[in-house]
């Protein structure tokens, strides 16, 4: 009878007959099993309770000091966290009897006299489930301590990601964003920030994929761009450094889309770079009168030497604002896969509504039908004249 991967399991013998003991013990013994021997209740309870680690009771039902039930009386039963498997043995074969013992915790039973190979069978099977049930309870521990590890990790990462955009981040009359993260980490990230020279420097970038690889990947972008404008550098130098960054120190697969933009209040001038992303809209009483397109690569996929850091400039209209979004907002499809698109958007805009954040992102959600979208979702809004004024004053 094999036992492939069953060998060195440990079986107790509880029997108070001592040549059937010994036969039983020699028996599992000759195939690779590790017996020990009680001959009364009370020797197998000394036995249970200092060895956690038997994988089988081959349980005498008629024992000196009482009978095989009173071993798995409830309160014995309550007493251990895994009571391993018990295989009665008996010569009474009456159904009420058996089940009896089943009922009362036995797994298996066999007849008096003993049928060797029958019993080989009954506690291979056991045995089998023994391993199998300890298997899934280590691999459940091992899953559980692995998501307490994870969620601690996550909790650690999102402290320093949200510590991170905090500290860089800040708010000026006439920039509002709208920012819905699909999970605990955003992938989409914007950024507004005044250079020595008075220039307005805004980021909204949208990294590969979401949750928190997402958000690492947008990491650097944030330094860069903080450092950079507090030094005065150029737009197109901020980009440059941004794609070498990403092209350097982050996998080929990983990219980030982005818009940057810069308003120069001295000269009434807008400069952009769009690359990877939807266009940028200037819009003029409910109407599109300009739009900055994307015409570069996504930041980390381009090598220096080919990397195109040219910009859109234009003259700024005297009335009108800026709107930028991410792909998460065009994107988004209901429930018959229709996505939002950049006509609703546009429609919406020809509405010419007081707040049009709040009406894209209620007009959204409508369309999805639930707030739990696909994507992270970013929408920016830059009035000039209002960013203009306080520079002014």
């Amino acid at each position: 009878m094999p036992f492939t991967n069953l060998k060195n399991s440990r079986i107790l013998v509880v029997d108070d007959d001592e040549m059937l003991n010994d036969l039983f013990c020699s028996f599992l013994n000759a195939h690779g099993f590790v017996t020990f021997t009680a001959n009364s209740i009370s020797d197998a309870k000394a036995i249970l309770q200092v060895d956690n680690t038997i994988d089988l009771i081959l349980l005498d039902y008629q024992l000196g000091d009482g009978v095989g039930m009173d071993l798995l009386a409830p309160h014995i039963l309550a007493s251990y966290i895994n009571f391993p498997p018990v295989i009665m043995i008996s010569a009474n074969d009456e159904p009420d009897f058996l089940e009896q013992c089943f009922s009362g915790g036995v797994n298996d039973y066999i007849i008096k006299p003993v049928n060797l190979s029958l019993l080989a069978l009954k506690v291979e099977a056991l045995i089998k489930s023994v391993k199998m049930q300890r298997l899934i309870r280590q691999q459940n521990e091992e899953l559980e301590n692995f998501k307490a590890e994870a969620k601690r990790e996550e909790q650690i990462a999102k402290f320093t990601y949200e510590y991170l955009l905090q500290k860089n981040s800040n708010t000026y009359n006439g920039v509002e964003v709208w920012l819905k993260s699909f999970a605990a980490f955003s992938g989409d990230m914007a950024l507004v920030k005044k250079s020595p020279s008075g220039n307005l420097y805004f980021i909204l970038a949208d990294a590969t994929g979401h949750g928190l690889s997402a958000a690492i990947t947008i990491m650097p972008v944030v330094t860069i761009f903080n450092s950079m404008v507090t030094k005065g550098f150029h737009i197109q130098q901020i980009v440059t450094e941004m794609n070498q960054k990403l092209v350097s120190d982050t996998p080929e697969d990983r990219f980030v889309a982005a818009i940057l933009l810069e308003l120069n209040p001295a000269k009434r001038e807008c400069s952009v770079w769009n690359g990877g992303m939807p266009p940028v809209l200037w819009i003029d009483q409910g109407e599109i009168k300009h739009q900055f397109h994307s015409v570069h690569m996504a930041l980390g996929i381009m090598d220096e030497d080919i990397f195109d850091a040219s910009i859109t400039t234009i003259d700024l209209p005297a009335e009108g604002f800026l709107l930028a979004y991410s792909d998460g907002l065009t994107e988004q499809e209901n429930a018959d896969g229709l996505i939002f698109s950049l006509q609703m958007v546009v429609d919406i805009i020809a509405q010419g509504p007081e707040n049009l954040l709040q009406e894209l992102s209620i007009n959204l959600l409508n369309h999805v039908g639930v707030d739990d979208y696909s994507d992270d979702v970013s929408v920016c809004i830059i009035r000039p004249d209002v960013v203009f004024s306080q520079s002014s004053s």
